[in-house]
């Protein structure tokens, strides 16, 4: 008998592993569409990519929301958990709508272009940095209905409000048709100019020599060499454009030791130092390091005060910028399409051009799709600032930002019109909850 109920037993445990088995296998009926889906159309538009920073993204344009009650119209472009990244207008245009933390879209912007496409950015950021507590300024100063702006301009931050409180932090990008109808905007994001350029160190010192060893890998016949609390005047001198073709040195009075291992590594024939003041101090230091080391009065600066020096220390007036941009190569090699905007962003902003005879080195700084890594601190504040990502505790303790640097390869209208607005926008970290 004890034998006949143990085979019943372990017949039913079979069975019900059986039927579990078969249950699991079995696939859950997915929720049948309540909607009608929007037509397919192969376009592509001309877009300046919307998220400057390490991000990922894939088509999801028609996918089910809502337990399939409606469909999505857009394209999400995650950022890896981090928020704060900066987000730009895809297009140049006018500002038709914002919403500051209203329904789905939360704090969201509207931009209507010349030919009455528009582009919408979803769930920008609303929340005090370090924090998930709405109260910050959203969109970005100045962004509001009816004005104006430029693609590539910055316009907000990578966020997570509306209904995306509960997702990781990203962008909902959309694009819509001159009758506002949906268009999947993947394959135009796939075509769309990445803004891309690098962050220098804020020590104008070290600023010098990371050009120098970039652009002047084999050594150089001249060295001028300046201290760095002299640099804007030599920069913003009518012999500026002349000197600049060679390596220019920034001596730290009070740390210039990497400047003369610099000096030394350029082995030059000829040395001139620039100064108004007594600086046997450096000439000593020289003597030994060419064959002519020459001192030369400072020129005198331009009557019309350009952008900046590569020290970084005075601002042209009425230039509210953060930060200079360093632009090296051969410039005259930027697209003719491109020189108007190009000259226009040098006299406008804090600028300093290199026009090295060799083109500019890549990659010499820290490069504007970094992050601070999968294992930063995530009770920090991040900051990028050409010395590497800083973290902080609070926003009051936000280092000064580096040099923001382009060669002449990278130059591009959209690229110009983001380091203006941020060199202009308040300093802005990154965060992980």
């Amino acid at each position: 008998m004890g034998r006949t109920n143990y085979a019943r037993s372990a017949l039913v445990a079979a069975m019900a592993t059986i039927l579990a088995i078969v249950a699991f296998a079995t696939p859950v009926r997915a929720a049948e569409p309540t909607f009608t889906p929007v037509k397919r159309y192969n376009v592509v538009r001309k877009l300046v990519f919307p998220v400057v920073g390490v991000s990922k993204y894939w088509s999801g344009f028609g996918d089910c929301r809502d337990n399939c009650t409606r469909e999505h119209h857009g394209v999400d472009i995650m950022t890896y958990g981090w928020k704060g990244l900066p987000v730009v207008a895809a297009t140049s245009g006018t500002i038709t709508k914002v919403t500051y933390d209203e329904g789905n879209a939360g704090c969201s912007v509207r931009i209507r272009d010349p030919y009455g496409w528009e582009t919408r950015y979803l769930h920008l950021n609303n929340d005090v940095p370090g924090t998930d507590d709405v109260g910050y300024q959203c969109p970005a100063p100045g962004i509001e209905v009816g004005a104006q702006v430029e693609a590539g301009q910055l316009i907000g931050w990578i966020g997570d409000s509306g209904n995306a409180e509960t997702t990781p932090a990203h962008l909902h990008f959309e694009l819509r048709s001159r009758s506002g109808y949906p268009i999947d905007p993947y394959r135009s994001l796939r075509r769309s100019h990445k803004i891309v350029y690098e962050w220098l160190p804020a020590d104008p010192s070290a600023a010098s020599i990371t050009l120098s060893q970039g652009n002047q890998s084999e050594g150089a016949q001249v060295t001028f060499v300046v201290s760095s609390l002299d640099a804007h005047t030599l920069v913003e001198s009518e012999l500026g454009a002349m000197i600049l073709q060679s390596p220019v040195v920034a001596v730290d009075p009070q740390d210039p030791q990497p400047g003369l291992d610099e000096i030394a590594r350029l082995g030059s024939e000829r040395i001139v130092i620039f100064s108004d003041d007594d600086t046997s101090w450096l000439a000593g230091h020289l003597l030994g390091a060419a064959r002519m080391v020459e001192t030369a009065a400072l020129p005198v600066p331009r009557e019309e005060p350009v952008g900046l020096s590569p020290d970084g220390m005075e601002p042209a007036p009425n230039i509210p910028d953060r930060f200079a941009t360093i632009v090296a190569g051969q410039t005259d090699s930027i697209r003719s399409s491109y020189q108007a905007e190009f000259s226009t962003f040098t006299k406008e902003h804090r600028s300093i051009v290199f026009k090295d005879s060799q083109r500019a080195a890549q990659n010499l700084g820290q490069k504007s799709w970094n992050s601070p890594g999968r294992y930063a601190d995530r009770s920090l504040l991040w900051w990028n600032t050409g010395d590497g990502w800083i973290g902080t505790a609070t926003l009051d303790e936000a280092p000064s930002p580096g040099f923001a640097y382009l060669t002449e390869r990278r130059v591009a209208p959209g690229t110009l019109a983001f380091l203006g607005s941020l060199a202009e926008a308040p300093p802005m970290p990154v965060w992980k909850e």
